[in-house]
């Protein structure tokens, strides 16, 4: 959980637009709601020296990188940083900053790492696949390799593979979290596409190894039915929660949707695990969550409707693994409602949750 730089300004950071988004992080309460991570993306590179040493952009971060890491430890929080697995970013292939050519990791892992989370100290990184693509390089190989050089340094680094698509079995032996799916935007396409992609990957999460279904939009111009969805759908698949949306500009809507403490706990709960599909009619999904102990009477429950039409649900408990009078509560409204016997009938309206 925590906020990251990319959705909201792409390679145009600085220093300043970092230190004050984890300042706003901590005085809008999110710090307090468990958002801990404050992570920097592509756009921070300067040029690496003729000895391969890696220098901090100059007009983006003229006092280098480790003032940025020590303001967010300073507020009680973990920094990120980024890099790619090949030799230049994503942003200097997509978003024509040149400063990103030759910055990524590859052939200087033993340096970028003793930089990153030795001389910096770092806590989190994200490994693009952009240089790595072009490339050609085997994917299992580079991520396993730079895991290696990175524990020589710490080997408490949380890393994320950003491969837009899930990468295979022998992610979680490198990696906490990885990409499943392209790039997200705040458009409900999108969100349907990411969701669609994670619908079916449930038995590869747990044990502190997640899918990541990418960086949150919420906030960032999405109908308020639509980021219900959308934050709904990720804390009961167990994503990880990463903000994107600028904290200056965010709506109160969605400032609130992202406190929900019923939905972060849902997203954080001790199983660890994410949700499955128990029900799949027309375009609609039900799909249940394990909470609190496996098989237990407590269960987390997601009436999903993708669809473009209301969505009449009738789901049994039985399908659920619950029987007899169940009692209901709607962790969005965060309100009761009331026992049921037998099923749960609900009609839900298009592009909700």
């Amino acid at each position: 959980m925590g906020w990251s730089s990319w959705n909201a300004f792409l390679v145009d950071i600085s220093e300043d637009i970092i230190k004050h988004q984890a300042d706003l992080m901590v005085e809008k309460g999110l710090k307090d709601a468990g958002y801990h991570y404050i992570n920097v993306d592509d756009g921070f590179f300067g040029k690496r020296d003729d000895n391969g040493i890696m220098f901090t952009n100059e007009k983006r971060f003229p006092n280098g990188m480790k003032p940025v890491a020590d303001h967010i430890h300073s507020l009680g929080m973990k920094a990120g940083i980024y890099t790619d697995a090949g030799n230049n970013t994503c942003g200097s292939i997509w978003d024509n900053d040149l400063a990103g050519v030759g910055a990524g990791i590859y052939g200087h892992e033993p340096q970028d790492a003793q930089l990153y989370f030795g001389d910096w100290g770092f806590d989190f990184i994200k490994i693009d696949y952009c240089g790595g693509d072009v490339l050609g390089l085997d994917e299992e190989e580079r991520y396993t390799s730079i895991r290696n050089s990175i524990d020589k340094v710490n080997k408490n680094v949380s890393v994320n593979i950003c491969r837009w698509a899930f990468p295979g079995t022998w992610a979680k032996d490198v990696a906490t979290s990885w990409r499943i799916s392209g790039d997200i935007n705040a458009h409900w396409g999108s969100l349907k596409y990411v969701v669609r992609k994670n619908l079916y990957l449930s038995a590869y999460a747990g044990n502190g190894h997640y899918n990541d279904m990418d960086m949150l939009e919420i906030g960032r111009g999405l109908k308020p039915n639509e980021e219900e969805v959308h934050f709904g759908m990720w804390c009961i698949m167990s994503s990880p929660l990463l903000i994107g949306c600028d904290m200056n500009t965010i709506p109160d809507f969605s400032l609130k949707l992202l406190k929900n403490k019923e939905l972060i706990a849902l997203n954080q709960d001790v199983l660890g695990l994410q949700a499955h599909v128990v029900q799949h009619e027309n375009e609609s999904y039900v799909l249940v969550k394990d909470i609190e102990r496996k098989r237990g009477l407590t269960r987390a429950v997601a009436l999903y409707n993708p669809s473009d039409q209301p969505c009449d649900f009738i789901v049994p408990f039985e399908t659920l693994e619950l029987g007899g009078n169940v009692k209901v509560r709607d962790l969005i409204k965060q309100k009761d409602l009331g026992k049921m016997k037998e099923e749960i009938r609900q009609t839900v309206q298009p592009h909700s949750v």
